[in-house]
């Protein structure tokens, strides 16, 4: 059956709230759901939010055989988690911005590195049926990047599997010539990212984790050593309470949270499924697209034969499916001539919210941030919440498991509101991507 992809109201498309039905990512058949607590419990640690970092650190404490309680509002992979792109991409744009860190991050990106696999792994291990793909990706550019050689040379020394190509390589990989110069990494590819996170929800009960959902939780309070989680219709005593609910949108407890990250409006399509005669000229290689530098329309290829792609609408906009679907067929034209006698039709129309921690493009890394003595939050994935969600999940299970902070790949911070949160929605929104978009269609880089 066929979704329909307009009927939410306007100002919800803008607010990225938007029901997860509009997203092109849950599946035709129902998934298990969730229900309420209604009653009050114990555990080591509640989570609040079963995202993609929440799930994964539900299902690590899990494994480590810590009573977790997981608190939902509404079902898992609702927000953020089940609105991206579905790009897996296991390497870093920008470690200048790492800098600043203690220790440089040389053990943040030492553990990065190391599981960079952590979507397929898990997906292997707990059996979850993710529609994950090792297909690689390719950075594709116009003309040569020196940037790009700059970049290969850098994740070669880390033992990455990646290589300058050039036209020839380009065309057998992605079906067009119109790209000259490019990287193919044969690391990352896509995933659902919404089956993802239900899977390892699902993993996660199997090893005697409690999760509840349409359960918003209304207060957090401490009550004598620990800490009183509480919903409209029951509560949680812990030890520890772990915050994975991102942009903390529509919470009034720890309101400060939301204030610490730099929000942006994105909007992703799907197209109707594609037959695998035309897919074999689009992409033969089903490897995972970006354009570089301009990043419009990143598309990958998912297991049901559909472009997914994404972009940031125009401001006050976001509800106009028509004019992106557009653009991403103009696009895609330019690149596949032989596509415009094809009636590519458009499937599935949504939008989320990321929450950064920098106004600057891939210097958004996560934050971990200690909201009160034994309250946590893991927070501001910003782009690189497919990877980074469930590596920082298992990471903070870990040493939640162990009682030494320490051992958490992420530098404990203490919340910081940010100056000027709208700066990331002004410069990209209202700035860089329209004129990419010109950038693109006259081929200028």
């Amino acid at each position: 059956m066929r979704r329909s992809y307009l009927t939410a109201a306007p100002a919800d498309y803008e607010a990225g709230a938007v029901s997860i039905e509009h997203s092109g990512w849950p599946p035709q058949e129902r998934l298990a759901t969730y229900g309420p607590l209604c009653d009050d419990a114990q555990a080591d640690v509640v989570v609040i939010g079963a995202g993609l970092a929440g799930a994964s650190l539900t299902l690590h404490l899990a494994e480590r055989g810590m009573s977790v309680v997981t608190l939902e509002a509404r079902q898992p992979g609702n927000g953020a988690s089940g609105r991206n792109a579905g790009h897996v991409q296991t390497f870093l744009d920008d470690l200048d911005a790492l800098r600043s860190w203690g220790d440089r991050a040389s053990r943040f990106v030492a553990f990065f590195i190391e599981h960079r696999d952590i979507v397929f792994d898990l997906c292997k291990r707990h059996g979850i049926d993710g529609d994950a793909a090792k297909t690689g990706m390719v950075e594709a550019a116009y003309r040569p990047q020196a940037a790009l050689a700059r970049k290969a040379a850098q994740w070669k020394a880390f033992g990455y599997d990646v290589d300058v190509v050039t036209t020839p390589a380009l065309r057998d990989l992605l079906g067009t010539e119109k790209y000259h110069y490019g990287l193919h990494w044969r690391e990352g590819g896509h995933v659902n990212p919404f089956l993802f996170t239900h899977g390892m929800v699902a993993a996660a009960v199997r090893l005697g984790a409690r999760v509840y959902g349409d359960s918003p939780v209304i207060a957090c309070q401490p009550e004598g050593r620990r800490w009183r989680v509480r919903t409209e219709t029951g509560s949680v005593l812990a030890q520890r309470v772990v915050i994975c609910t991102n942009g903390h949108v529509g919470n009034t407890f720890f309101p400060e949270l939301s204030r610490t990250n730099f929000p942006l409006v994105a909007c992703a399509m799907a197209t109707e499924p594609l037959p695998a005669a035309l897919l074999d000229v689009v992409n033969p290689a089903r490897v995972a697209m970006t354009h570089y530098p301009t990043g419009l329309y990143p598309w990958v290829v998912d297991g049901r034969n559909r472009l997914v792609t994404a972009t940031i609408p125009h401001p006050g906009r976001a509800h106009d499916a028509k004019t992106y679907f557009g653009y991403f067929l103009r696009h895609l034209h330019r690149l596949y001539p032989q596509t415009r006698d094809v009636k590519i039709e458009l499937g599935a129309y949504w939008t989320g919210m990321t929450a950064s921690s920098s106004s600057v493009y891939h210097a958004d890394f996560p934050k971990l941030y200690e909201v009160d003595d034994g309250v946590l939050a893991l927070m501001n994935l910003g782009t690189w919440g497919n990877v980074m969600g469930p590596q920082l999940g298992m990471s903070l299970a870990h040493a939640l498991a162990s009682d030494c902070l320490d051992k958490c790949v992420l530098p404990l911070e203490t919340p910081q509101p940010v100056s000027f949160p709208r700066l990331f929605e002004l410069k990209t929104r209202h700035l860089m991507i329209p004129a990419a978009r010109i950038i693109d269609r006259l081929q200028l880089a």
